[in-house]
């Protein structure tokens, strides 16, 4: 443990504690939990046994770039290749992988023409190369408009990394040019993409026109900021336009997925937490399944054992305001351990 636990918000602390952060029981257990939620959010919607492939161009999935099989996509980033989770597992284990979080649309390129001969372990029937899958400079390890990697060791500054989602590249807030929201917000477009698809500055902050069926609600007004744009929720994508028109100038420019109910990544994120979820229940109901009475009773009789002990010994660390350390929970546990010793050791007197 690289951090002591504080069980009090107003703990005294001695000159050598100082320097030491401390946390909260309550703040390490919700640490755990949120990164198992991160974990769950991004990997618990896909399969970690069978490659992706025979799936098709998935809405949405989560991919690794191989940077052992192709080296030169170090350099260039179209000649990169997407990988699903099982083949991560499976076929470039132990690889220099690049997380790339997850793409839209695309299907996984594990074993094709791009790996010069190799082919995946998981399922060999597979077209030379997979034409709908694009690529930007993510697949070589580098993200944002200063074209580095992320953690970036040369780069001393913590900041928050925000992904836009329609190139689907990350940035860091302060290169986006423009003031983050203060409070939460569903969506960022990059000032790239902005200027891109300038029908996007008729939707910032103005509301669609109420028109008859099949007429362009497109709002009149044009927003003369040309830069990256946050969205407070998702509302926005249900008041695009969708007349012949407008249908027609998504599909040109290639953005139709933002009319795309689906299309959002915390609807993903949703799908893998619950699918994790789900899991796990199964998992923990499959084993008290496979207990009998007296396992079940013993088990249930040792977590409560536990909970009571150690909220009884961290009591005294309440009351005199004192940080909890590490030899602290070690000799908490060490003490149990010897009771447990003590429980089930057969006496000297009985043969």
């Amino acid at each position: 443990m690289a951090e002591n636990l504080d069980t009090s918000g107003t703990s005294e602390q001695t000159p050598e504690d100082s320097e030491v952060t401390t946390l909260t029981l309550n703040d390490v257990l919700e640490l755990e939990d949120e990164m198992i939620q991160d974990a769950a959010a991004v990997l618990g919607a896909s399969n970690d046994k069978a490659c992706s492939y025979s799936d098709g161009y998935l809405k949405r999935q989560a991919l690794y770039s191989c940077l052992t099989c192709i080296p030169e996509s170090k350099e260039d980033p179209e000649k990169g290749a997407g990988i699903c989770l099982a083949c991560s597992y499976h076929c470039h284990d132990g690889h220099e992988l690049v997380e790339l979080y997850t793409k839209r649309n695309f299907r996984c390129d594990c074993g094709n023409s791009k790996f010069k001969g190799v082919k995946c372990n998981l399922c060999n029937n597979k077209e030379e190369l997979n034409e709908a899958n694009k690529y930007n400079q993510n697949f070589s390890g580098i993200y944002c408009v200063c074209h580095r990697p992320y953690p970036d060791p040369e780069d001393p500054l913590p900041d928050e990394m925000i992904q836009c989602i329609i190139c689907e590249d990350w940035y860091h807030s302060r290169h986006l040019g423009v003031e983050i929201p203060s409070g939460p917000f569903a969506e960022m477009i990059c000032g790239s993409c902005v200027s891109k698809h300038e029908f996007l500055l008729h939707y910032d902050g103005s509301k669609p026109k109420v028109m008859g069926e099949g007429e362009c609600k497109k709002p009149v007004n044009k927003s003369e900021t040309v830069g990256a744009k946050f969205w407070q929720d998702l509302a926005w994508r249900g008041e695009l336009c969708t007349c012949d028109e407008c249908l027609e100038m998504y599909k040109t420019q290639n953005v139709m997925f933002l009319i795309d109910a689906e299309d959002p990544v915390h609807l993903y994120e949703e799908k893998g937490k619950a699918k994790a979820k789900e899991v796990v229940e199964t998992h923990n109901r499959n084993f008290m399944n496979s207990l009998d009475r007296v396992q079940l009773v013993e088990a249930i009789a040792g977590y409560n054992d536990l909970k009571e002990n150690l909220a009884e010994y961290l009591k005294k660390f309440v009351e005199n305001k004192k940080v909890v350390k590490e030899e602290d929970i070690r000799e908490f546990f060490d003490g149990m351990m010897a009771r447990k010793k003590q429980k089930v050791s057969v006496p000297p007197f009985c043969h």
